[in-house]
């Protein structure tokens, strides 16, 4: 069999280039830059094709993490690297040995310039990132480093590394020094994150959130309440160098459930303000199902929290369903089990609905060790917040024993949003008015607006209680995972304001905004 005539291979695909260009209605600009390969065979000193390829894979939300990694073992091994790429259209869709293969006879494979792109690494700050492009690094020997970013819309989820060097051994020990480097420098060290998938194509799929500055004086929680919730996050953590001194775990799971609107998420930030330094990941929605990244970015970045907030959505009582069918719980559970017992990592759990949570994953020592109860406020309470949502408008001079009286079982999302009606009711009622001031009947107004029978299903969503003459509903029920009225033992918390449901980026509910 004779051999390909290399030049007329080119040629034959020149032309059947220009035959599609015209077929399609497009003109193709003749490649006038440096040859790819050419470039890398220039830098290595030898054939590329006859270079082994080393690849090395991350999870996206490592990009920075990579980057980093990279950019400091040059410094540390004092190397330059130039960094190219190509504008090549086909560039994204092919592995490295396939781009070496097409190079040989497609001279469109030409050298440009590597493409980029900013990924977040704190709640303000982004670095640029390489998301395709060749580090030609001036080593001894020679090595060339082809570095990708997650790119969905070509089916690659991952960071990857595709290494071109003399010595596979060397290649091996280069990505065995930037996996550790990534985990020393990575930026989610210390800092709250969450994943979700990307909202855009280039998006990244971690988010920084910034750190709650919740005061324990902002926090209106029965003493028992907070005693508890500190003693398992806060307390626990403080004392970790003396548990494990004494031979005891660190792992640990704190379980917050009451109905809708009580204030569970803000408790949680309250812990977090709390842990400065700790590591956190918030996982909540569709996000849970990256319960085990989460998990991953918590045992490397110890000591941390992991959120997983309504966590019945993947959680129900396999009781219910035929064996195997949720694997998403499955996987929650065995990563809290596999995580082992010398991890100091705190597992947070918020729930709606305590009396579907999967026995398995609720009573189980070493996933969750305590229950908490965060329930709708008593009178003191229902006043103190009316007090603290209508501070700048009036409210406080008012006589508030009807409004108390009338929202028994009520919801601080309830109350909230009675307040902002009364304003409304005041601002329409004196439009004249420089300040908004609301009256008693304003606020008496409000409330019955309320309780009319038009507004039962707001009421319902707003977290009313059987006190505004409501129906029973799932959180009247006895016992130890009823909602209903205060009993004695239990533990009941009540927030001193509500959580936002406007999220920025992929943050969830409630964790935007600042606190004084």
């Amino acid at each position: 069999m004779s051999e390909f005539d290399e030049t007329a291979l080119q040629q034959e695909a020149r032309l059947l280039r220009e035959l599609l260009d015209r077929f399609l209605g497009t003109a193709a600009a003749e490649p006038d830059g440096e040859a790819l390969v050419a470039r890398l065979e220039q830098h290595l000193g030898a054939t590329p094709g006859s270079f082994p390829v080393v690849v090395a894979s991350w999870a996206p939300h490592e990009q920075a993490d990579v980057q980093l990694a990279l950019e400091r073992w040059l410094a540390d091994h004092a190397v330059s690297a130039a960094v190219i790429g190509t504008s090549h259209p086909m560039r994204r869709h092919h592995s490295l040995a396939e781009l070496l293969d097409i190079g040989r006879h497609d001279p469109g494979l030409a050298v440009g310039p590597p493409d980029w792109v900013h990924v977040p690494v704190s709640p303000d700050d982004t670095h640029p990132c390489v998301s395709f492009g060749f580090y030609l690094v001036d080593a001894a020997p020679p090595i060339a480093i082809l570095l990708r970013g997650p790119d969905p819309q070509v089916g690659r989820e991952s960071v990857q590394l595709e290494i071109l060097a003399a010595d596979p051994d060397a290649a091996g020990q280069l990505v065995a020094e930037l996996r550790r480097l990534a985990v020393e420098l990575s930026p989610v060290r210390g800092q709250i994150v969450t994943l979700a998938p990307p909202d855009r194509p280039g998006g990244s799929p971690i988010t920084f959130l910034r750190r709650p500055r919740l005061q324990r004086e902002g926090l209106v929680l029965p003493e028992p309440t907070l005693e508890a919730v500190e003693r398992q996050v806060l307390e626990v953590a403080a004392l970790r160098d003396r548990l494990r001194g004494a031979g005891q775990h660190l792992k640990r799971g704190l379980l917050l459930y009451g109905p809708p609107g009580t204030g569970k998420t803000h408790t949680v930030r309250y812990l977090l303000g709390r842990l400065d330094g700790t590591t956190a990941v918030v996982l909540s929605g569709t996000a849970l199902g990256l319960v085990s990244a989460a998990c991953t970015l918590a045992r490397r970045h110890q000591p941390s929290v992991v959120v997983l907030e309504d966590v019945d959505l993947i959680a129900g009582d396999r009781s219910f369903g035929p064996p195997g069918s949720n694997p998403l719980l499955f996987e929650i559970l065995n990563q809290l089990d596999g995580l082992g017992d010398d991890v100091d990592v705190v597992f947070v759990l918020t729930t709606n609905r305590v009396e579907v949570l999967e026995r398995a994953l609720a009573e189980r020592p070493g996933r969750v060790d305590e229950a908490v109860e965060v329930g709708p406020p008593d009178a003191t309470g229902r006043e103190q917040l009316l007090r603290l949502y209508g501070a700048s408008t009036g409210i406080t001079e008012l006589d508030l024993t009807e409004p108390v009286a009338a929202t028994e079982g009520a919801t601080a999302t309830y109350l909230r949003e009675l307040v902002r009606r009364a304003v409304v009711t005041a601002a329409l009622a004196r439009p004249d008015a420089a300040i908004v001031t609301v009256r008693q009947e304003d606020l008496d107004s409000a409330a019955e607006e309320l309780r009319s029978s038009r507004a039962q299903l707001t009421r319902a969503l707003l977290g009313a209680g059987r006190g505004i003459t409501e129906p029973p509903g799932p959180y009247q029920e006895t016992g130890w995972m009823g909602y209903g009225g205060p009993r004695p033992g239990r533990f009941r918390a009540l927030p001193a304001e509500l959580e936002d449901d406007d999220a920025a980026g992929h943050a969830p509910p409630g964790w935007d905004g600042d606190e004084g």
